[in-house]
């Protein structure tokens, strides 16, 4: 009876070969494993018969000129809710999109999720109209500062204004300042 240090398995040069002949065993499975899962690639064959139908597009939004009413009310909501003034006139026409679920009580204590500026402006403020649909509207509006407001005030923001229709209705749905923090030159 052979041991272990004098039988097949005791001997280096042994050991050697069965090491060397188990990687290359691992190597070709690994190859195959490869091949198999995941460079399997495939046909070039249509699973489908390519359609001749003309594809239906979502039909194109009519361009509308904005109403003095939603002009108005743009104005109306710069002058009360941006300016945290008379906030109970302007909460029946703020959109669930900008107020949540705000009850009356809560957006009367000024803590909602609309950004203030103390503008300065805001009632000459000239709207920029970026498209006005029959149920959608979007303009921007540049604000200016008060003269003596923090440091930490910009001294002008634009701001994004939207509003959509809703039942009838125009209400506030959108409002978002137009700020992009600036890059840095490099230094040269």
């Amino acid at each position: 009876m052979e041991t272990a240090d004098t039988g097949f398995l005791g001997s280096p040069k042994n050991q050697k070969r069965i090491l060397i002949g188990s990687a290359l065993i691992f190597l070709v499975g690994l190859i195959v494993f490869v091949s198999m899962v995941l460079l399997r690639g495939t046909s070039n064959a249509f699973q489908s018969p390519i359609s001749t139908t003309p594809a239906s597009l979502a039909p194109k939004e009519r361009n509308t000129k904005p109403t003095q009413t939603e002009l108005s009310l743009a104005r109306q909501f710069i002058e009360t809710a941006v300016l945290r003034k008379n906030l109970d006139a302007i909460y029946p026409f703020v959109h669930t999109n900008l107020k949540g679920r705000l009850t009356r009580k809560q957006w009367d204590t000024g803590n909602i999720p609309v950004v203030g500026y103390p503008a300065d402006n805001a009632a000459t403020a000239g709207f920029v109209v970026q498209y006005s649909h029959q149920d959608e509207f979007l303009a921007t509006v540049d604000l200016v500062a008060k003269h003596g407001s923090p440091s930490t005030v910009r001294p002008h923001l634009a701001f994004y204004l939207g509003l959509k229709k809703q039942a009838g209705k125009w209400l506030v749905s959108y409002w978002e300042p137009d700020w992009r923090p600036p890059v840095p030159l490099a230094p040269g």
